[in-house]
């Protein structure tokens, strides 16, 4: 860590020296607007590490939803856990708790400004993209809470009463891929506009469970959106929008890390799988000019809702298990179902100066942010003969459902016995095939306030200082086991984030800053925890503590070669305290969310893009992390604590281990994505557009505990082509062909917390290639 701190400091000095810097340029490249500070600033101006890929960006790299951006995005990678919760970590700051129902991501989701709490969202499609803003490094201040890594900002092209126009296209591909969508815009009423845009997409799965047949990575999944624009009077406007997702598949392939099916795409698993996602936002946001400032309200009403059912073992019935330690098979376990309905409403209030005081020098923004969540989730785990007096050779691979459910046999189900409920300690004393069983509600309750401002010393010479408070209430009613188990709590949370920056500007191209930014996510319950009365300290309690974040950063923005480069450069270096994580209790079936005291995180991002001819262009990231726990922690790893079930609790114990020193999960040292872009008007008037693309992500480890058997994620290489014409007329024509070389890179990796200890594999999608016949008018 040492070595690495004096090189970026190295790094630092020769860019912020570089000649380069100081030459003149004349803006060759379009000036990308950001809303980063709440208010509509260029790229280059904002003291921050920002990626904004505009709509022809978008459409030529292929992003069609958060997933797409990993490793596109300097130190931003996207995975999946147990294969439908979508994890987002930036410069290696993600979601490890995200088997907790309460639990919060670490990186912000905003569609227009209005923050978006369910992470559910973030499996449906874009729809209506004008730009895509990345904001690398804790955003505590303006965006609050659960952003610690970052935040993403989706803005969508807003109706407007001085333009109309149609637009649509239909993308034909491989595994029988259909994609449909369309948008149409334009004034309805002299002071009302309108915009309305779909998209639909169905496809066979890249993936196939020889056992039963079943396609998995499927897609069938729609979205619709209808936004408004109101032109008030001649200060104020009012926008209001809706959008409806839906999907309905057979979910991701997961393989088991022990399954032995010939083939990346093959696995063998005797349990169905099935994904069904609705996801719905009804947003508000009214603006007034009140000359010295611009007054902005945001109004949310979400509703997102997620039932799964799939297969936990990750393998077929009684495969052998040589990945765990002591344990000779994989006992069949299923998660039918496990849901989710998340209640959500947001409303948050900005005012921004249009008066600088003091004479001009002074900027300010002030706002507050409250935010109203009710969540309802039920998890239902059977597990073939788990208690019924039997061995492994007295299990017959067929579940006994609770009798009552409406997919049990009523002539091979189990009844729960007379008494089954509260006072029972073991809940598994009984005859019977469920596993871990929650029935739980819990809700978040936040309200923040804040503020910032700008002061300016001279035309050269900025500071930049925010503050934020946040006062967080979560509570949980809980019930384990169908009863057995019952648990509330009621616990408030504060913490106070902020940001101090200087901004000093080189020359008119060239801009250098230094910032000290904490972000921070919030604490919360767990739905089970350890007790100590069975003869080993608890490892997982009732609650958790809310993680916070300092980070430094020194960056460099310029435009050089007379406007036809641009550089973008970023180094940093974090503390992490109380990072939280899914952990393992020695009590059976007792996960939850752990905080580990502290970490590091240090790295160097690099952004360039450069017209080398009238035609060609290069578009180049990079990013570099280095991540290491530096306090002593102990952990108790679930895939070694297997072995041991009831009545081991103290041999589970004696498995733990100190993580200091282990790597962050979801840290690869490496990503970087490097395209080289052709465009040229041809002598009819049409254009052509060509794109080659290079994409690396390195290998990174899936947990903190750096389990050499189920935790190493390997990286990978890819190659993404695409081409095509833009006539005059305004429709096109393009061949896309993603992972040329159809790698079977991994893309992710988990081993479940609460279950029986399998690892599952995602991998990224495998070559496909593609037409699309488009129209814009």
């Amino acid at each position: 860590m040492k070595i690495l701190k004096q090189n970026l400091a190295l790094v630092a000095i020769l860019t912020i020296f570089n000649p380069l810097t100081y030459a003149q340029s004349d803006g060759f490249f379009e000036d990308v607007i950001v809303t980063a500070e709440k208010r509509n600033e260029s790229l280059q101006d904002v003291s921050q590490a920002i990626t904004a890929l505009t709509s022809s960006e978008i459409e030529a790299k292929g992003i069609d939803s958060i997933v797409d951006l990993t490793s596109i995005v300097p130190g931003v990678t996207v995975a999946k856990n147990e294969g439908y919760k979508t994890v987002i970590s930036v410069r290696g700051v993600g979601n490890e708790t995200n088997q907790n129902a309460i639990a919060a991501p670490s990186v912000a989701y905003h569609i227009d400004g209005i923050f978006i709490a369910s992470p559910f969202s973030l499996q449906t499609d874009f729809i209506g993209v004008d730009r895509i803003e990345v904001l690398r490094g804790p955003q505590g201040t303006l965006f609050g809470q659960n952003s610690t890594g970052g935040a993403i900002n989706v803005v969508t092209k807003a109706p407007s009463l001085n333009e109309s126009y149609s637009s649509g296209s239909l993308t034909l591909g491989e595994y029988n891929m259909t994609k449909l969508s369309g948008s149409a815009s334009g004034p309805i009423f002299e002071n009302v506009a309108a915009t309305f845009s779909f998209t639909k997409t169905k496809r066979d799965g890249f993936s196939t469970n020889i056992f039963n047949g079943q396609d998995l990575d499927d897609d069938d999944s729609y979205s619709v959106r209808n936004d408004y624009f109101i032109d008030l009077d001649d200060s104020s406007s009012l926008r209001i929008f809706g959008q409806y997702a839906n999907i309905d598949s057979n979910g991701s392939a997961m393989k088991g890390l022990d399954d032995t099916t010939v083939g990346a795409r093959n696995l063998k698993q005797d349990s169905l799988s099935e994904l069904k996602l609705t996801s719905s936002v009804l947003a508000g946001i009214y603006e007034k000019d009140l000359g010295y400032a611009n007054l902005k309200v945001l109004a949310s009403s979400q509703s997102d809702s997620i039932s799964v059912r799939r297969d936990n073992d990750r393998h077929f019935y009684q495969d052998a298990a040589p990945s765990l330690t002591g344990v000779s098979t994989y006992q069949r376990s299923e998660y039918r179902f496990e849901t989710s309905d998340v209640k959500t409403k947001t409303f948050e209030i900005n005012l921004i100066s249009n008066e600088p005081l003091i004479d001009g020098k002074l900027d300010w923004t002030v706002g507050a942010f409250y935010m109203d969540q009710e969540i309802e989730n039920h998890i239902r785990e059977y597990l073939d003969e788990f208690n019924s007096g039997t061995n492994a050779a007295g299990q017959d691979g067929v579940f006994k459902y609770v009798c009552g459910e409406p997919f049990a046999d009523p002539n091979y189900c189990v009844s729960l016995p007379t008494g089954f409920g509260p006072g029972q300690t073991n809940p598994y004393a009984a005859s019977t095939e469920f596993g871990f069983i929650t029935d739980a509600f819990p809700e978040r309750r936040s309200l923040s306030i804040f503020g910032q401002t700008t002061y300016s010393f001279d035309d050269d010479l900025r500071l930049i200082s925010g503050f934020r408070y946040t006062r967080d209430n979560f509570l949980t009613d809980v019930s384990n086991f169908f009863g057995v188990e019952l648990y509330q709590e009621d616990d408030t949370d504060e913490e106070t984030s902020g940001r101090l920056t200087l901004e000093y500007d080189l020359d008119a191209d060239s801009m250098v800053y230094l910032s000290q930014t904490r972000g921070f996510k919030p604490g919360g319950t767990n739905l089970t925890f350890g007790a100590s009365g069975d003869g080993t300290p608890a490892m997982v309690l009732p609650t958790f503590k809310s993680e916070t974040l300092d980070s430094t950063e020194l960056g460099f923005k310029t435009e050089f070669f007379d406007g036809r480069a641009l550089a973008n450069i970023a180094i940093f270096d974090y503390t992490y305290k109380n990072l939280q994580v899914q952990g393992t209790d020695p009590d059976v079936f007792k996960g939850g969310v752990v905080n580990i005291p502290e970490s590091e995180v240090q790295g160097l991002e690099l952004e360039f893009t450069a017209s080398l001819s009238d035609s060609w262009t290069i578009d180049a990231n990079f990013a570099y992390l280095d991540s290491e726990i530096t306090s002593s922690f102990e952990y108790l790893d679930n895939a070694k604590a297997q072995q041991y079930s009831f009545g081991g609790e103290s041999n589970r114990y004696a498995l733990r281990e100190d993580v200091k020193g282990k790597e962050l999960a979801k840290t690869p040292e490496i990503t970087a994505d490097i395209s080289l872009i052709y465009s040229t008007q041809l002598a009819s008037g049409d254009v052509l557009n060509s794109s080659l693309q290079f994409v690396k992500r390195g290998k990174f480890f899936q947990r903190i505990v750096n389990n050499p058997v189920q935790d190493p994620v390997d990286g990978y290489e890819i190659i993404n082509f695409s081409s095509g014409v833009d006539y005059a007329s305004g429709w096109g024509f393009d061949i896309m062909v993603t992972n040329v070389g159809d790698e079977d890179g991994m893309n992710s990796a988990m081993t479940d917390v609460f279950g029986v200890g399998a690892t599952g594999i995602e991998y990224i999608p495998p070559r496909q290639v593609m037409t699309r016949l488009s129209y814009d008018f």
